[in-house]
């Protein structure tokens, strides 16, 4: 049987929420949801594997007051949660948290390593690289998740996006996991196995009900997610603005620098609300009760070959339909399942919206239905667990990877 660590910032949703409450500025829940989920689809295979998690406290001091974390160890849907106790001081916090993973990883793999596996998150600098040192003495596997490539995080919102930074550490590691196709030559240069898994679903969004009656009586148009111009929010809500049905409203959530000039949008267009930053629960929430769901992230900027948004997925499991443009990272068994905008112009997406919320709400509600049948099916975090169990059995004895 399969034995793993999990090295992440991960935290149960009870500890994720008093650090949303507290915090001066939000933990990243997209990044906070997809280890969580993949780490309970790992716990949730008894039968292949036990799963050990280890947590570095996602704050900083900046950020949050409290100095010292200490927390004990909790058990949340099958899958417990270790942290890592530390100072939140500059200058303490990341040396006291890479000793601490050093030494916790080295010695949990010391003994059958060949049973053994280590995943962690690459965008966790200290963590993924006090795993690795520890696996490379020790001659444990280890695994990265890449779910953005290091280097272009930042310079996606600015605008300049290259390629010139992506970290030499990157290539250190023994297998991948990667969101896109298009990732691997560039974070694979040595050619190691490596394994494409673009999202996942919660298993448990099988027992959620999106229903008719359920839905806002206006037909309500949503959006979650970075409020950047270059990702699209500005081309939504000026497509948005030339929808000319009064019923009709569009509801942004997230943080970013539109947020400084959402109230001249407001002003402009009362159907326009901003929901500020809320709880993933709330979100999700949101989504079953809404007409459509959409992502307008513009599918020629170079970024986009690279990443697959945890949105999509979520949007779709919810049963509520989405637009979306033809995004380069998004795999083609996708296309019929979602609305794409052809046209990536403010017309063009205008046009695209006017043809969707013109048609009668049971063929909306059934295409979105159909949707969230094909997620969770293919996409949820059960079978991407099995999935990643296999490749990393295929490490200890290589076989070809599985790229799809």
């Amino acid at each position: 049987m399969k034995k793993i660590l999990y090295v992440s910032s991960v935290c149960s949703e009870d500890i994720l929420q008093y650090i949303f409450e507290t915090s001066k500025v939000k933990p990243q829940l997209a990044a906070q949801k997809f280890h969580r989920l993949l780490a309970e689809g790992l716990s949730k295979c008894p039968q292949e594997c036990t799963i050990e998690t280890l947590s570095s406290i996602p704050v900083i001091p900046a950020n949050h007051s409290r100095r010292f974390w200490s927390l004990t160890k909790t058990t949340s849907n099958g899958l417990t949660y270790n942290y890592i106790p530390m100072l939140n001081i500059n200058g303490f916090k990341n040396i006291g948290v890479l000793l601490y993973t050093f030494i916790k990883v080295f010695f949990w793999s010391l003994i059958n390593r060949r049973s053994k596996v280590v995943i962690c998150d690459i965008l966790n600098v200290t963590l993924s690289m006090a795993s690795l040192a520890a696996c490379k003495l020790t001659g444990c596997k280890i695994i990265t998740i890449v779910t953005d490539l290091p280097g272009m995080m930042v310079s996606e919102s600015s605008g300049q996006v290259g390629l010139a930074n992506i970290p030499k550490r990157l290539t250190w590691f023994d297998g991948y996991v990667i969101l896109t196709d298009q990732m691997n030559s560039v974070v694979n240069s040595k050619s190691k196995p490596y394994l494409v898994m673009e999202g996942l679903v919660d298993v448990a969004m099988e027992g959620s009900k999106n229903t008719l009656e359920n839905k806002y009586t206006d037909k309500i148009v949503m959006y979650a997610g970075g409020l950047y111009e270059k990702y699209g929010v500005k081309k939504l809500i000026d497509a948005f603005k030339l929808l000319e049905d009064p019923s009709y409203q569009l509801h942004l959530y997230g943080l970013g620098p539109m947020v400084d000039t959402m109230s001249e949008y407001i002003g402009a267009d009362t159907r326009i609300t901003y929901k500020g930053v809320v709880p993933n629960p709330v979100v999700v929430s949101e989504q079953l009760k809404v007409t459509l769901l959409v992502n307008p992230r513009p599918s020629a900027e170079e970024f986009t070959k690279y990443s697959f948004p945890s949105k999509n997925v979520e949007y779709m499991v919810s049963g509520t339909p989405m637009a979306t443009t033809k995004l380069q990272g998004m795999p083609k068994e996708y296309h019929k399942y979602v609305y794409l905008f052809e046209e990536e112009t403010t017309v063009g997406m205008y046009e695209t919206f006017n043809r969707i919320l013109s048609q009668n709400p049971p063929d909306l509600h059934s295409f979105g239905l159909e949707a969230k049948s094909f997620v969770l099916e293919k996409k949820n975090n059960v079978a991407q667990a099995k999935r990643i169990l296999e490749f990393s059995n295929s490490l200890v004895s290589p076989i070809k990877s599985d790229h799809s």
